[in-house]
C-alpha cells in the first residue's frame, strides 16, 4: 500500500524490510529460545514471554515508523524529469503555502504535482542554493502546482522511446519488455527520466496523452 511498484525499487527500501524482519526474528523466537527453561515457574515464564512480546512489539512499531516516514508521497514533474519525493524529504514548513488540495501529504498513494517556474531572479537564486544543498523544487510545497499545468512542459521534454532504444542498444530487451507490458506500440510511447534521492536510473513510459503507463530501470539521461 505504501510502496506500489516501482517505488520499492526506486527508493531502495528492501534493506529496511529485511532489517525489520531480522529484528523481529531476534526479538521474538530467538529471545524466547534463549530464555526458555523448563525449570522456571509459571510466573517466571509469563514474565519472560511478556517482556519478549513487549520488546517485539516496540521493535515492530519502530520499524513500521521507519517505513512510514520513508514512504513516497509526491511524484513531481520538475523541469525535465519526474521526481519521487518521500515524506521525510518534503519541506513541511512550506506545506501551508502549497496550492489548495496539496497542503496535506497523502496517507497512502502518491500525489502527482508539477513545479512552477521562478517568479523572479531572487527566487531563482534561492532555488539554486537549495538545490546545491540537496533540496530540489519537488521537495518544496510552495513550488508545487497542479499536475495538469505541467503538461505543456512535459510535452516539450518527453522524448520518443524509440530514440532511447536507438541510443542504448544494450538496454533493448529491458525497454522492449517494458513497452510490451504497457500494451502500446513502441512508436507511440514517450519517456521521461524518473528519479529519486536514491537513484537516477529509471524512466517513466508515457502514452500520447502523457499518462504514465509503465516504467523501466534504464538511465533516461
Amino acid at each position: 500500500m505504501w510502496y506500489p511498484p516501482p517505488y520499492w525499487a526506486l527508493l531502495q527500501v528492501g534493506h529496511i524490510y529485511l532489517l525489520i524482519l531480522g529484528v523481529d526474528v531476534v526479538c521474538g523466537p530467538l529471545l524466547t529460545v534463549v530464555l526458555a527453561n523448563p525449570d522456571k515457574s509459571e510466573r517466571e515464564r509469563l514474565l519472560d514471554f511478556s517482556l519478549v512480546g513487549t520488546i517485539q512489539v516496540l521493535a515492530l512499531v519502530y520499524g513500521m515508523h521507519s517505513v512510514w516516514i520513508a514512504r513516497p508521497v509526491v511524484l513531481a514533474f520538475e523541469v525535465d524529469r519526474l521526481v519521487v519525493v518521500t515524506a521525510n524529504e518534503v519541506q513541511r514548513d512550506a506545506l501551508p503555502d502549497a496550492p489548495i488540495g496539496m497542503q496535506r501529504l497523502p496517507w497512502y498513494g502518491v500525489m502527482a504535482v508539477a513545479t512552477r517556474k521562478p517568479a523572479n531572479s531572487e527566487e531563482l537564486m534561492r532555488s539554486v542554493e537549495l538545490g546545491l544543498a540537496g533540496i530540489s523544487l519537488a521537495m518544496q510545497p510552495n513550488w508545487w502546482m497542479p499536475w495538469v499545468k505541467g503538461h505543456e512542459g512535459m510535452k516539450q521534454r518527453a522524448k520518443p522511446l524509440a530514440e532511447l532504444i536507438h541510443r542504448r542498444p544494450e538496454d533493448v530487451s529491458i525497454l522492449s519488455a517494458a513497452a510490451h507490458d504497457t500494451g502500446y506500440p513502441i512508436d507511440s510511447l514517450k519517456y521521461l527520466p524518473l528519479v529519486s534521492s536514491k537513484t537516477l536510473d529509471w524512466i517513466a513510459l508515457l502514452d500520447e496523452d502523457l499518462n504514465i503507463v509503465g516504467h523501466a530501470e534504464v538511465d533516461g539521461f
